[in-house]
């Protein structure tokens, strides 16, 4: 029977579960998991459904892959089955219970083959096992025994035996990280794979905006050349009258039918381009390829940011998700070696025990009480596998401290580069609106000068495509623009870029 001894160990063991492992720290893990797994996902099924039958503004796009984008989910997955594994832990703060039940029954026979001796062996052993906060461990067993001989029952000896075991490492093993380095190890890899979901997330939310401005892009090229076809149609029909008036000739009409041939094959390449744009968003946002989507936004409007260099290094140093990732890498290298450290020195542990047995026989009644202390050290020698184990993580330490000096200097590299670019990209598009503007003042004079007989369509013609090539090439320009713009707020962690209207 359990007695009132067995309730108080058992109280013991769930107190020291209960420091251990609060439920503060339960709390914590909750509020994790809400930060890195839901809050990111604004929107339901039934959300997104009708959503997807109105136009779409960027920030839609982004809220419907959060949801949807096929590699997100997995990213999500990766990270809930670390988390599991970490919940896994668990249990290192609470004891483990064993219960073992044993019967024998031997049966003797004499030469006749009649039973001459029938002995019951019985046997029950309880067993609660914990961790204590220094690496140690407490065990206690209660051992219930009794045997009977059928035959003669004047032998019937119930034995009891509880003990009490108490270890504590003093050199190798000692210490709460070292004796829980399932749990510290486990908590690290959550926190590796939540800057890794992080990341994951300003990565998805970088392609939709990369994906939705080369929509736009594609759709300002789009409307570009259908505006040349309607331009060349107008200079066709104009060629066409002046050679019916005589005053202008044939090859003026077959100058501006190559033209207008040439803007319907730059149409179909745009139209081709367009849609395939478009297949790549509704990728990324993880909708059904084949659903027709609408934006709400044709065109991007040039708004210039305020530039910022310092502050963006200062800012990318202390929230890019990259480097804030291979520090905790380089923080779980740490422990690792501390823990390889702790490997190589030699197993010294202090050992008590506590037992009472006692023997109700019905002849008599003994009962025995013992307390044992013991030293136990062990050492392997020469001690090879672990001092060169401890050396390889040390190795592995130093890897991770050059990995993130060289993931720091290359998030700085790529902050300048896009604070270049994005200065380079306003003087160009400056440069480029200068251009569209003396293109279209091109083809206002040679019309005119083509109007009053002074010149050919070739003037036109020549106009039409500088036209063109300027408005192409600030599309482009455009697009590049704010896709720096993304990939900076990616490099921030996240952080808005501030536009100089604001």
């Amino acid at each position: 029977m359990i007695n009132r001894f067995l309730i108080r160990i058992l109280t013991a063991f769930f107190l020291i579960t209960t420091t251990a492992f609060s439920q503060e720290e339960w709390g914590k893990e909750k509020e994790v998991m809400s930060e890195f797994i839901t809050e990111t996902i604004k929107l339901d099924v039934a959300t997104i459904d009708s959503l997807l039958e109105q136009s779409l503004n960027l920030n839609d796009c982004v809220a419907i892959a959060l949801r949807n984008n096929i590699q997100l989910q997995i990213d999500r997955m990766e990270y809930n089955r670390v988390y599991q594994s970490k919940q896994g832990t668990r249990q290192s703060f609470f004891p483990d219970l064993s219960l073992n039940i044993e019967r024998e029954q031997t049966t003797q026979f004499d030469t006749l083959d009649v039973m001459s001796d029938k002995t019951t062996n019985e046997k029950i052993d309880i067993s609660l096992t914990e961790k204590v906060p220094l690496g140690g461990s407490l065990v206690f067993t209660r051992q219930l025994t009794r045997t009977t001989n059928q035959t003669d029952r004047l032998e019937d000896n119930p034995t009891n035996l509880w003990t009490i075991t108490f270890t504590q490492p003093i050199l190798k093993g000692f210490g709460f990280n070292i004796g829980y380095s399932d749990v510290k190890l486990a908590d690290l890899d959550v926190k590796i794979e939540q800057y890794r979901l992080h990341d994951a997330i300003l990565g998805t939310i970088f392609q939709v905006k990369e994906a939705l401005f080369e929509v736009l892009r594609q759709k300002k090229l789009l409307v570009a050349t259908e505006a040349a076809i309607e331009r060349s149609l107008k200079l066709k029909d104009v060629s066409l009258a002046k050679v019916d008036a005589k005053i202008a000739t044939r090859r003026d009409v077959l100058s501006a039918e190559i033209i207008l041939q040439q803007d319907y094959g730059e149409k179909i390449n745009a139209q081709r381009e367009f849609d395939n744009a478009l297949d790549v968003l509704k990728n990324v946002m993880g909708v059904d390829i084949q659903r027709d989507i609408s934006l709400a936004i044709d065109t991007l409007s040039f708004i210039p940011v305020e530039l910022k260099e310092e502050e963006w290094i200062s800012i990318a140093m202390n929230n890019n998700t990259t480097i804030k990732l291979q520090e905790m890498i380089l923080e779980k290298g740490k422990f690792q070696t501390k823990l390889a450290r702790n490997n190589t020195l030699p197993d010294l542990s202090l050992e008590g025990v506590i037992s009472r047995r006692s023997d109700d026989d019905i002849f008599r009644e003994t009962r025995q009480n013992d307390i044992v202390g013991r030293i136990k050290l062990s050492y392997p020698l020469p001690n090879f596998s672990n001092r060169a184990e401890h050396q390889r993580a040390k190795l592995a330490e130093r890897q991770s401290e050059r990995s993130l000096e060289d993931t720091r200097r290359n998030i700085l590299l790529s902050v300048r580069a896009s604070t270049r670019n994005l200065r380079n990209g306003e003087e160009r598009l400056k440069i480029l609106q200068q251009n569209i503007s003396a293109a279209r003042e091109k083809i206002t004079f040679a019309t005119t000068m083509f109007n009053l007989g002074r010149a050919s369509n070739l003037d036109i013609t020549d106009a039409q495509k500088d036209l063109l090539e300027a408005e192409v090439d600030y599309a482009q320009e455009l697009s590049d623009y704010y896709v720096v713009q993304a990939l900076l707020e990616s490099l921030l962690g996240g952080h808005p870029i501030i536009h100089q209207n604001n």
